[in-house]
């Protein structure tokens, strides 16, 4: 007997909280300690996205390695917990990392903020934010 076992997948959006954020006491209770993400409950994606968030955008190998498993395994669970590949998953949560940090300044130049998101040199972080369709980066 074959079941079908419906789950919800996480978008970056649902996982990624602002340097404004929370901005209600009811939000701001709920979160006991302020990691930059929201915690769902899943020990593994849970550890994928702080990893992610505290160390940026690495390849697959790079965050597999961190969490103990081969990059096949890494990219079919992020598959399948967010139904993006790693790729659009890492790209989407650096683009909202990235524009969070442009508009709060909260680095004095963009080459600390490239080095924040894990890029290894600002051109890298330039070429990016161009691919993905969100321009030059610049302060907000």
């Amino acid at each position: 007997m074959r079941m079908n076992i419906t789950f919800k997948q996480y978008a970056p959006a649902d996982l990624y909280i602002g340097v404004g954020e929370p901005e209600t006491l009811e939000a701001d209770s709920e979160q006991d300690d302020v990691t930059g993400f929201r915690p769902i409950g899943g020990p593994f994606l849970n550890a994928f996205v702080n990893n992610l968030h505290y160390l940026g955008i690495h390849s697959a190998d790079f965050h597999a390695k961190k969490l103990g498993i081969s990059s096949d395994d890494l990219c079919l669970t992020v598959q399948t917990l967010t139904g993006m590949s790693y790729i659009e998953f890492t790209a989407q949560y650096i683009l909202l990392m990235a524009t969070d940090l442009l508009k709060n300044r909260q680095h004095t130049e963009l080459k600390a903020v490239a080095k924040r998101l894990g890029f290894a040199s600002y051109s890298g972080f330039y070429r990016f934010m161009l691919r993905n369709g969100k321009g030059k980066p610049s302060w907000m």
